[in-house]
């Protein structure tokens, strides 16, 4: 019971912690989340700053407040110390929207949002005061150094308020009106309509409905893409309750039968856990069959013998319960050391609260109740005469055995069941595993620096890079140095829109969106991608040059097929015409299960980017190489912050964490099961040698050898197994098709995995049943028959 109801209350405490736990903001019944549909249709996309101007200022019936925010990386220089934290840009009126009142000090004044890079003051929050300050009291007033510039604490966030994106911890707030400031951007993208990376929360005025609030959102948009045409047409605001949204919306919709397959396993372990119960409360129930006849024949109430027994098995699921909360403890930390190789850390609210802990002890009381109340219904129905007599001694307990018998065939199946989802699950991750991705997977380093972050000069940046890559290339063992600003199957995606003659947009777009990236010409040998036709990006094309392009193979049969690419324009705008040089072979771009998906590579030194990543490919191991390009890194530049420096093996890492902890956590949960049906069978063979222990001696002291003993005791349980496999692998059949689109390179219905998971439910089987079998015929005949 404590291993079932352990696992459930383990992964209940996650599915909690991510998608059910509430926001500590006040009243969030009235709160909703708003969102700006693109043009091509998705409804849940970011909305530029003059749109959420026109939602603030436009609809002051509707919203009793709008709020805006965005996330930004940042560098927190304390002394000689630098760390890259993460924060929110945020409208002044945010705090006061949520209804968070700061422990310390306040909010943000209106004026601190008015006016673009005029007010340098930020609000902290709780866990980085005390982490890196000490929970210093006297912290308001002084200023902490962000992005090498000073900002004036204002005040420190409430314990426990973690901002907005569930799972992204900002340490610091600062007004919306340094947004260009804190992201060292050249331009003020907050004057841009297109520029569309807010998110916004609003509160609904108290007679206000969510519908109104919606018809009020369209009459809005339609009036905006009148107005603003070339930004706003076909886009349009809507909105979700936010007791509605967990994440968002997207996310939302991957995580729900992900949680709820979680759900469902460990629920099924607990069922196995409470079928073992109910088997051991079916044999002490025989055990008492004499002592419960005598007190219904003195007097006693069956109702008051039932709940008895009740109260009985709930206390033993309980006290599991107990132990059951005890390894949720250790199970969550093994979890919660599991974590996505990205470069911002994801913290979750995960742990033992009020409501696990109410769901615990629920899930205790019913195991307990619904599992027990058969045996004590069949406990209490004996027949009195015989019973008292010594006598239906076998009727009875061939009853009870056939329940049982029904028991251990549910637990089969049931385990079969799990064990065929985590086969699938580990066959899937081998396959994964075993694609091409079209590029290097070993043999490589990582290193990306962000030199806006680091304080650099665009020159003093331009330098370093090329710095770096000669030191990088003169590494022993390095063979190769390449630059890129969006590795293939990386956790972002970035898209160009472009023009291409005789190509037609989808409907409802002027441009073509195509995945592409910006690489020297040297990645395409670091990365081991081979240029088919034409030629790679060399010292000619420089700044000043005419645009050139390389394309992916997709991308020429996508775009101009039964014609050669080469000299075909690409138009990313107006004033910017690129032309095809070369074809490279396909890669992965997004998942390992695509189809090949067409690609663009842009010239990375056609002009400057902050926050390139160079990749140091090697002929020898990534770990060896890892040690020698950080200190490369450092003796170039001492201060320069590194958002990442990983290898290869990593990299690929993030892409496989999903199928990895998938194939991990249903082998564990399908190994629990299978140890609690082989329990189960043992108790079942157990029992039935102890029932039939007189048979046996008789049966030896005739001359039966022990092989035919321990085959006569095993035959019963291993027929018991043979029914529920094929009941198991009938349901498995079944329920198997809605796990399809988590598997790669394998269908529901892999050969391999129902071929060769019944012969390891069928061996360890063999083994439960063959221990009591072994010890039955080892029964000495004279101590056998005087047993009963």
């Amino acid at each position: 019971m404590a291993l079932g109801i352990g696992a459930n209350t383990a992964i209940f405490s996650v599915v909690n912690g991510i998608m059910l736990k509430g926001i500590p903001v006040e009243n969030v019944s009235s709160l909703v989340e708003i969102y700006f549909s693109e043009d091509n249709g998705y409804p849940y996309a970011t909305a530029s700053y003059p749109d959420f101007e026109a939602l603030r200022d436009g609809l002051p019936g509707i919203f009793d407040g709008v709020a805006s925010w965005n996330l930004a990386i940042a560098r927190m220089d304390r002394g000689e110390e630098a760390e890259v934290v993460l924060g929110e840009t945020v409208s002044g009126n945010y705090f006061d929207l949520l209804g968070v009142d700061p422990t310390i000090g306040r909010g943000f004044l209106p004026e601190e949002d008015r006016t673009p890079g005029t007010h340098f003051v930020t609000v902290l929050s709780h866990g980085y005061w005390e982490r890196a300050l000490g929970a210093d009291p006297e912290i308001l007033g002084k200023s902490v150094r962000i992005n090498s510039r000073p900002y004036t604490v204002v005040g420190i966030a409430p314990e426990g308020f973690n901002g907005m994106m569930r799972g992204l911890v900002p340490d610091f707030w600062v007004p919306m009106m340094m947004e260009r400031v804190i992201h060292g951007l050249s331009g003020d993208r907050l004057q841009r309509r297109s520029s569309r990376n807010l998110f916004i929360k609003g509160r609904l005025n108290p007679d206000v409905t969510v519908e109104q609030a919606g018809a009020a959102l369209a009459t809005l948009s339609a009036n905006l893409a009148e107005e603003y045409p070339e930004t706003n047409e076909n886009r349009a605001f809507s909105l979700l309750p936010t007791k509605d949204v967990a994440i968002h919306p997207l996310v939302d919709r991957m995580l729900v039968p992900v949680a709820a397959l979680l759900l469902t396993v460990v629920g099924l372990v607990l069922l196995i856990a409470c079928v073992n119960l109910a088997s051991f409360l079916l044999a002490r129930a025989a055990d008492r069959k004499k002592e419960i006849a005598l007190r219904l024949a003195l007097g006693a109430k069956r109702s008051n013998l039932i709940r008895q027994l009740l109260m009985e098995t709930t206390l033993l699921s309980l006290l599991g319960a107990g132990g059951g909360v005890l390894l949720a403890y250790w199970t969550l930390d093994l979890l919660l050391s599991f974590k996505p190789p990205l470069p911002v850390p994801v913290n979750l609210d995960v742990g033992i609260d009020g409501t696990v802990l109410a769901f615990t002890t629920l899930v205790a009381l019913l195991a307990g109740v619904a599992f027990g109340l058969v045996p004590a219904l069949q406990a209490t129905n004996p027949d009195l005469a015989p019973v008292l007599k010594d006598e239906g001694a076998t009727t009875q307990g061939r009853r009870r055995l056939n329940v049982r018998n029904g028991l251990v065939v549910t637990q089969v199946a049931v385990s079969l069941v799990l064990l065929v989802g985590a086969g699938l699950f580990v066959r899937s991750l081998q396959k994964a595993q075993a694609i091409d991705p079209g590029f290097i997977t070993e043999e490589a380093v990582l290193l990306w620096p962000n030199m806006q972050l680091s304080g650099f000069t665009e020159d003093e940046g331009k330098q370093i890079y090329l710095e770096l890559e000669e030191r990088l290339a003169a590494l022993p063992g390095v063979s190769a140095v390449g630059l890129v600003s969006r590795l293939p199957l990386g956790a972002s995606v970035q898209t160009a829109g472009v023009k291409i003659e005789g190509v037609q947009p989808s409907a409802g777009r002027d441009e073509i969106d195509v995945d592409d990236t910006e690489v020297s010409g040297e990645y395409f040998e670091a990365m081991g991608i081979p240029i088919l036709r034409g030629r790679n990006f060399g010292p000619e094309d420089g700044p000043e040059s005419p645009r050139v392009v390389i394309v992916s193979e997709a991308a020429a049969e996508r775009f101009w097929p039964g014609q050669d690419p080469l000299g075909k324009p690409v138009q990313y705008s107006p004033t910017s015409t690129a032309q095809v040089i070369g074809v490279a072979a396909d890669t992965k771009v997004r998942t390992l299960g695509e189809a090949p998906r067409p690609f663009l590579y842009d010239n990375a030194r056609r002009s400057y980017n902050e926050a390139l990543t160079i990749l140091v490919k090697g002929n020898r191991s990534s770990l060896e190489l890892l040690p020698a390009v950080r200190r490369a890194a450092l003796e170039i530049a001492p201060n320069m912050v590194v958002m990442e420096l990983k290898t290869m093996e990593e990299h690929m890492g993030l892409l496989l964490f999903a199928p990895r902890m998938a194939a991990l956590l249903l082998s564990v949960f399908g190994a629990l099961a299978l140890v609690l049906a082989g329990v189960g069978l043992y108790g079942l063979v157990s029992y039935a040698v102890s029932r039939r222990t007189k048979e046996v001696g008789i049966r030896i002291s005739l001359g039966a050898d022990a092989a035919k003993v321990v085959n006569m005791v095993m035959g019963g349980g291993m027929r018991l197994v043979l029914v529920g496999s094929v009941i198991g692998m009938a349901l498995s059949a079944s329920v198997t098709w809605l796990l399809s689109g988590y598997l790669y390179g394998i269908g529901a219905l892999d050969l391999a995995t129902f071929f060769g998971i019944p012969f390891l439910l069928g061996g360890v089987a063999l083994g439960a049943a063959y221990v009591p079998a072994k010890r039955a015929s080892r029964v000495n005949p004279v101590e056998a028959l005087r047993s009963e």
